[in-house]
């Protein structure tokens, strides 16, 4: 049957006919009938209902225990109970009402009011329904996007080779369904090991759709901003991170009219020396992570950050790692997490619990940081995405650093 499915719950037969032609009259065909509480709640668990037309005094389970019920079960915000009663008392009404009933007719029922409150309340069904509806199409495309940006982390690199000494491991928690951190690292020659955290201003579809543009331009960019047109093989180069924040910069400054920008920390590596150029954009520096304790890596704090200033320039800084040395870098959603109150995990933090775990497997070092500000949070909603990624040189299977 098509149109709307009414269920009439009363006790008295004559009722049930009288109400169930009247329905129909009305031009409503898929009726349905209960002749107690009871037995209206089975059929509302065995089909789909549109209304149900509830009496309060019937045996076994009058009409307040079903609203109770119905209520209990969290149904009342999709399944509307009109209350057709001969009970005519305010305080019946008030009752129905609390419990959760749409409206309250009582009879003897008057033909245009009954015509006139059953098209409202199916009128809000389909819009409640539709709206619903739309928030499940909603929240499935944001998992669907949520998945394919998680997919976007790079492959982990769990053990060292011969050809690339190295190990990568990260970690990425956007606070929403869709968060606006960057992290990635990639080949772009079998020499170089090119590694990059980001975050882009602002939160949610938005910032993730300007993470992407970001992403997007670094890899078409990263082996290309120092290469000659045309150069190939041995004659092209792997461009200094300066040159590739230059470059990206520009890339996103093109119709930025929203003005949203990225900061970045970006490392290029030869995995041959352990000679590591790093560069920032508005970005906090990494962590190095060596034998015998933890620094700071020299970068300046205030450098612009990505697709704000044309033409803006970045400083490139050199650091040598020791075989087993480590990296660690990381969003402001690690030392910005709050508590439920104002207090922050905090540089201070992170540096002594780098200081316990350098020596670790890179994997667990990640997830060390991770847990620390989970348990830090105390079960408090994150306010910013947190990303991390830990790097280590490994020469000869130099796996650790102490």
């Amino acid at each position: 049957m098509s149109g709307p499915a009414i269920l009439v719950v009363d006790d008295v037969e004559m009722n049930r006919d009288v109400l169930t032609q009247r329905l129909r009259a009305l031009g409503y065909e898929d009726v349905a009938t209960a002749e107690n509480g009871a037995e209206a709640l089975a059929m509302i668990e065995a089909r789909p209902l549109d209304l149900v037309l509830l009496d309060i005094m019937m045996p076994v389970m009058n009409g307040y225990q079903v609203l109770e019920r119905l209520r209990e079960a969290g149904r009342l915000a999709e399944l509307p109970v009109v209350v057709v009663s001969a009970l005519a008392e305010l305080d019946s009404v008030v009752r129905c009402l609390q419990l959760g009933a749409e409206d309250y007719l009582t009879k003897p029922i008057n033909g245009a009011l009954l015509r006139a409150r059953l098209a409202g309340c199916l009128e809000k069904k389909r819009m409640r329904d539709e709206l619903k509806r739309q928030r499940e199409r909603m929240e499935e495309d944001l998992r669907a996007a949520r998945a394919l940006q998680l997919g976007m982390l790079p492959a982990e690199i769990p053990a060292p080779s011969a050809e690339q000494p190295v190990t990568v491991h990260a970690r990425m928690e956007p606070a929403r369904e869709l968060g606006g951190d960057l992290c990635d690292a990639f080949f772009p020659d079998p020499r170089t090991l090119c590694f990059v955290v980001g975050d882009v201003s602002g939160k949610g579809a938005a910032a993730a759709l300007f993470m992407a543009r970001t992403h997007s331009a670094l890899r078409s960019l990263a082996a290309g901003a120092g290469a000659p047109d045309g150069a190939t093989g041995a004659a092209a180069r792997v461009a200094g991170p300066a040159e590739i924040l230059a470059a990206v910069n520009q890339a996103l400054c093109v119709d930025n009219h929203a003005l949203m920008f990225t900061t970045m920390i970006l490392g290029v590596l030869d995995l041959g020396t352990g000679a590591l150029r790093l560069a920032a954009a508005g970005h906090d520096p990494p962590y190095l992570l060596r034998r015998d304790g933890i620094e700071r890596v020299a970068l300046p704090r205030r450098s612009p950050p990505l697709g704000v200033t044309d033409g803006a320039a970045f400083r490139e800084v050199a650091v040598a790692l020791a075989p087993g040395d480590a990296v660690l870098a990381f969003t402001d959603g690690v030392t910005e997490a709050e508590t439920a109150g104002t207090d922050q995990f905090g540089e201070g933090r992170l540096e002594a619990l780098l200081r316990d775990v350098r020596a670790a497997d890179g994997g667990a070092i990640a997830t060390a940081v991770q847990e620390a500000v989970a348990a830090f949070r105390a079960g408090a909603e994150p306010t910013d995405d947190l990303t991390l990624l830990v790097l280590r040189w490994a020469p000869g299977g130099a796996a650790r650093a102490g």
